[in-house]
């Protein structure tokens, strides 16, 4: 964040003298909650002396602040969802649009791991309300339609998936991982509220 406010500054105030005084002030900041005040005081000069640069910026700003409540980098600490997620890998979580467009099936999305509510982790969504999910000889299926999942890790098709039938009432979602040896799930949790689910992952 700190990089794009630098930007935003710079479009505000430099060229001037007592601009570049003010982004070369701007490295001494600590933090991005520091860095965010000194880039609105920069603003505020702007203001007074580049009226349309102050607007461009200020719009910029808006849109950074924005975005840093909208989303959050998500770091995979483990192998439920591999190969699709590797573990260590960093990813954009869609933390407010979802609650607008709703999920949908084969989306990956984040909530609490309701053995640690504390913690989160990230599950594909296989099942909405009104589907009947069943397992099959190893197979998922979803309204007695066995899934096409090209996404499964190898060890998962191997060994095929196993699962309680279940139909999914309304406001809740059946989620499974893409790794299915290893990843905890609605197999051993059940059926997840959709009020439970945090963010989407952006692909």
């Amino acid at each position: 964040m700190r990089r794009v406010l630098y930007r935003i500054l710079k479009i505000a105030v430099g060229g001037r003298p007592w601009g570049e005084a003010v982004l070369a002030e701007f490295d001494q900041t600590s933090g991005s909650g520091e860095a965010l005040r000194w880039t609105a005081g920069g603003l505020w000069v702007a203001a007074r002396e580049r009226p349309v640069a102050y607007g461009v910026a200020l719009a910029a700003v808006l849109l950074a602040v924005t975005t840093s409540f909208s989303f959050s980098v998500w770091y995979v600490p483990s192998n439920a969802m591999t190969p699709t997620l590797a573990v260590t890998s960093h990813h954009l979580v869609d933390r407010i649009g979802y609650r607008v467009t709703g999920v949908d099936h084969g989306d990956i999305v984040a909530l609490p791991i309701p053995d640690a509510p504390a913690h989160e982790t990230l599950l594909r969504v296989i099942g909405l309300p009104g589907d009947h999910i069943e397992c099959r000889d190893g197979k998922v299926l979803r309204g007695g339609t066995a899934l096409d999942e090209p996404y499964l890790s190898f060890e998962s098709q191997v060994v095929g998936t196993e699962c309680a039938p279940v139909t999914v009432p309304d406001g809740a979602v059946y989620v499974l991982g893409d790794s299915r040896p290893v990843a905890q799930d609605s197999r051993h949790w059940g059926l997840i509220s959709a009020d439970d689910v945090t963010g989407r992952l952006v692909v």
